[in-house]
């Protein structure tokens, strides 16, 4: 008895602190063969000071679904770009809202929003590394946000204008999908016009990269230790 009641006790110790684990992680980035280079594929996400046809700065916001079995704490979120103006970028914007159906209904107000703290948030973005024979940087932002378990939606849009080509592309995928493919929304003008991104050359579209971490929180000890007692009376 002696033994098993230590036992309990150093499962209880160890189960009162949260571990950090990687909550999500759609990384496996999809290797693209051109002019015999194995390149990545994807689209911009961006938020650009102003939008422009003669620039072509505009406004994108790319969205992925993501599923937590139980309650979580979120306290880092990660997307993988292509080298290039993102480079610069100190800020990104970024939204988590609940899934509730294939798309998304918020309207573009919802993501574009220039309210510091609310909306944009500090980034950091890593120097290049290869994933899947993939170049590619980490655009990455860290935050203390407590989620009940579902489904939702997460935006990282990085705050940069386009630049000149090779443009900041965010980068997709090798699959299977999970759950609903990325959708995205154009920003320059306030709608609620949500799309599948690169439906053309990939109908049905797509998953891009994101990676969530975080904590998943512990039942308290004490009322493990009650259910303990009672078995033990």
């Amino acid at each position: 008895m002696k033994k098993l009641l230590l036992s309990a006790f150093a499962m209880l110790t160890l189960a009162s602190a949260a571990s950090a684990v990687v909550l999500w992680d759609q990384t496996n980035l999809k290797p693209v063969v051109s002019a015999g280079q194995i390149v990545g594929d994807g689209s911009v996400n961006l938020g650009s000071n102003g939008c422009s046809q003669i620039s072509g700065n505009t406004r994108v916001h790319n969205t992925s679904d993501v599923t937590f079995a139980t309650p979580v704490v979120v306290t880092k979120i990660t997307i993988l770009e292509k080298a290039g103006n993102v480079q610069a970028a100190t800020q990104a914007f970024l939204w988590i809202g609940q899934k509730t159906g294939p798309f998304p209904t918020v309207p573009s107000d919802s993501l574009y929003n220039l309210t510091v703290g609310l909306r944009l948030v500090p980034i950091t973005v890593s120097a290049p590394q290869v994933v899947n024979g993939v170049s590619c940087v980490a655009v990455s932002t860290t935050l203390n946000r407590a989620l009940a378990a579902g489904d939702y939606w997460i935006s990282l849009t990085p705050r940069h204008n386009l630049g000149i080509f090779p443009y900041s592309i965010h980068f997709i995928t090798d699959g299977p999908i999970v759950g609903s493919p990325t959708r995205a929304i154009e920003a320059c003008t306030v709608n609620s016009n949500w799309f599948t991104p690169l439906d053309v050359p990939y109908p049905g579209g797509l998953d891009y990269s994101i990676k969530v971490e975080g904590d998943i929180p512990v039942p308290a000890v004490g009322s493990t230790w009650g259910r303990l007692k009672s078995i033990y009376r």
